[in-house]
């Protein structure tokens, strides 16, 4: 398995934001997490990839139980794409999408050529020197696409990406994160409120009242 939660709890003093939630994810699967808006899905998200800890319960990346090199094993396994995108604005494209490499002391000739032929295909190499600041939206979040795929993680982990989006941008984004992903045999969490975007995962969940349930119609 990719991920492996059982069991998890988050408080807030005294409101319950998850209760119990249980998921297995399986190399190359994409999942989909709806539901309503402050219901705790950012929370679990920010869980599931080591940015925030459960008040109890057990999370297994790529069989670890992340410990004292939980940053390790986040920048190893995983890859973040945020609704707000979370470029350096005033860093260039390259230098963005390089930054996960920097982290892990990882930059190397073939890194730096694996960066740039992502930017290739997502059609951004003409723009690699260009400061994040002066792209569009829907440039901005191809950026990160391809900032989440360098480090070649097992598990991307997605925000509603498309929120900040019109509506031709948001179907260009939802079309491209799922063919990269499927190509290059990453598993995918994405969370959003968008149902025909959810409608192309594998598999669709509902978190209601602080669990996990399979979504139906």
């Amino acid at each position: 398995m990719i991920l492996e939660a059982e069991e998890l709890y988050k408080s807030f003093d005294t409101l319950d934001v998850l209760r119990g939630v249980n998921l297995q994810v399986k190399p190359h699967e994409t999942i989909a997490i709806m539901g309503k808006s402050g219901g705790g899905k950012s929370t679990l998200l920010h869980i599931l990839g080591t940015l925030d800890s459960p008040t109890k319960g057990i999370l297994k990346i790529c069989g670890q139980v992340p410990g004292a090199d939980v940053s390790t094993v986040r920048n190893r396994h995983i890859g973040f794409i945020f609704q707000a995108y979370h470029l350096l604005e005033d860093f260039t494209v390259l230098d963005n999408v390089l930054m996960p490499l920097k982290i892990a002391r990882n930059e190397s000739q073939e890194t730096i050529a694996r960066a740039k032929t992502l930017l290739k295909e997502v059609g951004l190499e003409r723009k690699e020197k260009l400061l994040a600041k002066y792209l569009s939206g829907g440039e901005k979040q191809r950026v990160s696409i391809v900032r989440a795929l360098v480090n070649e993680p097992d598990l991307i982990l997605a925000d509603e990406p498309t929120g900040n989006l019109d509506r031709s941008y948001s179907l260009e984004i939802q079309n491209l994160l799922l063919s990269k992903v499927k190509e290059r045999g990453k598993a995918l969490i994405l969370v959003t409120h968008d149902e025909e975007f959810a409608r192309k995962c594998d598999r669709i969940l509902f978190l209601n009242q602080g669990q996990l349930y399979n979504f139906s119609t």
